[in-house]
């Protein structure tokens, strides 16, 4: 799998120079650069994510001394721009669920990542391999008789228009009831905000929508740990286990590190804090070179 994503990785675009250290490459290369925003008078860490088209869960992980309501104007905030490409053949449309990004493999020089909103813990969004179904320009909400249960004000049909939380563009994932589409609450990004569904920012939705035929591949996956390297460093992206599902992350990432025979480089106390702390951007855990002995796994 670590082979296929890399070969993906390059052929579409992102190619990287080869580590000194042979047992890193088997992982995938982060892509994306580090980049910061200052906090503009009156701004909230929700306006400088939607500024830079970013969610303001991984922002606000990120930046976890930056108050969210009142940030000090002038104050820089890190965002999370890089990114460790997530276990899944690198073509059309990969969505990591708890890190809420998508990454569309099918630009040039790609992917392109897009950030999301996802369901919550009790309507989770799809985990699968699925292909781009009907799409719909200005699609009409037909009201979901369950979501209708919760809410009864709403209508039993909410038309195209600015009241509309589909917003302006429609795509269907495989043959279900879900979809990936825009939204009329661009606050929402960044947050389990949907009953299943995928939700981008609007503008970002129509150009996503414009580019994508029926058929394109799409792949759910639910990855909270993954494990890369920027140049010789290894890298470790932790993003927290909002559906409960990966328990033993900690005991399966380390037993990945003894499989590629990278313990004699990776801190182990750099390790567990970035478990603990689940930043959501890339950390490093280790350096190796040319000149670190390569030990035979047990």
């Amino acid at each position: 799998m670590q082979l296929a994503i890399l070969l993906g990785f390059l052929l579409c675009g992102g190619a990287a120079a080869p580590p000194d250290d042979p047992r890193l490459a088997a992982l995938a290369p982060v892509t994306g650069k580090r980049s910061s925003d200052l906090v503009l008078d009156g701004d909230t860490v929700l306006d400088v994510a939607y500024r830079n088209r970013l969610g303001f869960d991984r922002l606000s992980r990120l930046n976890p001394g930056v108050r969210l309501w009142l940030p000090e104007p002038g104050r820089v905030v890190q965002l999370p721009t890089e990114h460790v490409l997530p276990e899944a053949r690198a073509r059309g449309l990969v969505v990591n669920i708890p890190e809420m990004q998508l990454y569309d493999f099918t630009v040039p020089d790609g992917p392109e990542v897009f950030a999301i909103a996802i369901g919550d813990g009790m309507d989770p969004s799809l985990v699968g391999s699925y292909r781009v179904g009907v799409k719909r320009e200005n699609p009409t909400w037909r009201v979901p008789a369950s979501i209708r249960a919760e809410k009864p004000e709403l209508p039993a049909v909410v038309p195209p228009g600015p009241a509309n939380p589909l917003g302006t563009h429609w795509i269907t994932i495989g043959n279900t009831s879900y979809g990936i589409h825009g939204t009329n609450n661009q606050w929402s990004i960044g947050r389990q905000a949907t009953h299943g569904c995928i939700r981008l920012y609007d503008d970002e939705m129509a150009r996503l929508y414009a580019r994508i035929p029926v058929r394109t591949p799409i792949q759910l996956v639910y990855q909270t740990v993954k494990l890369g390297r920027r140049g010789n460093e290894i890298v470790i992206e932790v993003h927290p286990d909002l559906y409960g599902r990966d328990p033993d992350r900690a005991d399966r990432i380390r037993e990945r590190i003894h499989e590629l025979g990278l313990d004699d480089v990776v801190d182990s106390d750099a390790l567990r804090q970035a478990l603990e702390e689940e930043r959501g951007a890339p950390t490093t855990v280790g350096v190796a070179d040319a000149h670190t002995p390569v030990a035979e796994a047990e």
